[in-house]
């Protein structure tokens, strides 16, 4: 995921792109916040990144932070507009206060589910 602060290098970078044996050669820059991004906040946007044309390609998003999920979800409609196929995300690194909002209510169900290319976690019913 992109970082919307300017901030160029990041330790996700490294974690991702190099410290992971198996899926090194896999990793790809594939979105860039467009200007003003910044700007929108916490807005789940779907003009908030660009992306790199994917023609049906499924596409793992990594990131480090995840607080409404604004930004996860502008760049899975970034990456689905440009083509991808399926769009997962994986937050690292990220403590959830289950004492916020519905966060406790989100856990539970999500214990509940097993992961699938199909179903949105925030989502969950069936995708085609």
């Amino acid at each position: 995921m992109p970082s919307t602060s300017g901030r160029r290098e990041h330790p996700l970078r490294t974690m991702v792109a190099e410290a992971v044996g198996v899926t090194r050669g896999r990793h790809r820059d594939l979105l860039r916040p467009v200007p003003g991004a910044a700007d929108l906040g916490r807005a789940a946007s779907s003009g908030r990144y660009a992306s790199t044309a994917l023609w049906g390609e499924n596409v793992l998003l990594i990131d480090d932070t995840w607080t409404t999920g604004s930004h996860a979800q502008s760049a899975a409609a970034a990456l689905k507009a440009a083509g991808a196929g399926s769009v997962a995300i994986v937050v690292l690194g990220r403590h959830l206060n289950t004492d916020y909002g519905n966060t406790a209510h989100h856990v539970e169900q999500a214990k509940l589910r097993r992961f699938s290319w199909g179903v949105c976690s925030l989502r969950p019913w069936e995708h085609g």
